[in-house]
């Protein structure tokens, strides 16, 4: 009896630990599984994976979500859960950011994230909106403490946000639905999301990678028309994204050169986040747009 019990102890434990979050996880979906994320029990519209026509095209596996046409019934609402690898403690692992491809099918969506855990339940005050028919789009949001605000209950019991860093010291519950504001439920919808590459990232900010050695330059800053990149040394396989104030990605590209120009004049005026990424680092510079 004893040996059984320290075995099925080692299994819980070992099972446990596998379930935990970690930075830099990736859901891309191409092991053919929905990767444990789940509708509702009650839902007739269960997630599934889609063996083509991701953000890769041909061949790339997907996850898709929709919801039903029965207006406050199950499956009404755009949301999918996951209770396995985006568990436990996010604030050690340094997650504070998920970033994610997302398609909308027929219907806007406004992509947001929310948690449960022992301090209650949070949703991101960053709700990103994916167009309808736009395509593929990647989307950064933040979670970090301060990136949450508390929701109530929803329609499935348990205790509106009170302690947020509690929540990210021990979720049990990790969500991403689409609803205008924060909230712990999707939105009552008939719509289709499409959703790869979901991926636990560290900040957005830029003073957590300044001390990191992929160094480069900005000009002009603020800028009108062109944003020049220029590297301080040679490096391979250079990337550049461009996010605005929400987190949508709305550039990007391989860099080839130690100098390197954007034209844009069809950007909207405000704050971009400029990130550079090689093999080894990632560095992020702010980039306002006149």
């Amino acid at each position: 009896m004893k040996r059984t019990l320290l075995y099925a102890l080692a299994f819980f434990v070992t099972h446990f630990a596998m379930s935990q979050v970690s930075l830099n996880q990736v859901d891309d979906f191409e092991d053919g599984s929905t990767e444990n994320w789940v509708e509702a029990a009650s839902s007739a519209a269960q997630a599934e994976n889609i063996s083509s026509d991701g953000p890769a095209g041909v061949n790339d596996n997907y996850l898709r979500d929709y919801t039903t046409q029965a207006p406050g019934g199950p499956g009404s609402r755009m949301i999918i859960r996951n209770l396995t690898q985006w568990s436990g403690n996010f604030t050690a692992a340094g997650v504070e950011s998920v970033t994610m491809d997302v398609r909308a099918l027929n219907v806007d969506v406004t992509v947001r994230v929310s948690i449960t855990g022992p301090g209650g339940k949070f949703s991101s005050s960053t709700g990103i909106v994916v167009t309808a028919g736009s395509g593929w789009t990647q989307v950064s949001i933040p979670i970090a403490g301060s990136d949450m605000v508390s929701v109530s209950d929803g329609n499935d019991g348990g205790s509106p946000g009170t302690d947020i860093n509690a929540t990210l010291s021990g979720v049990t519950e990790f969500r991403i639905l689409s609803n205008p504001s924060p909230s712990w439920i999707g939105e009552v919808t008939d719509a289709e999301m499409h959703l790869d590459n979901i991926t636990a990232s560290g900040s957005l900010s830029v003073v957590d990678f300044e001390n990191q050695q992929l160094g480069f330059s900005i000009s002009p800053n603020p800028g009108k028309n062109k944003l020049n990149i220029r590297f301080l040394d040679t490096h391979n396989d250079l990337t550049v994204e461009v996010f605005d104030v929400l987190g949508k990605r709305i550039y990007k590209s391989a860099l080839t050169r130690l100098e390197s120009s954007i034209n844009v004049s069809n950007w909207k005026s405000g704050v971009y986040l400029v990130k550079v990424s090689d093999n080894e680092s990632t560095k992020t510079k702010r980039f306002i747009k006149q």
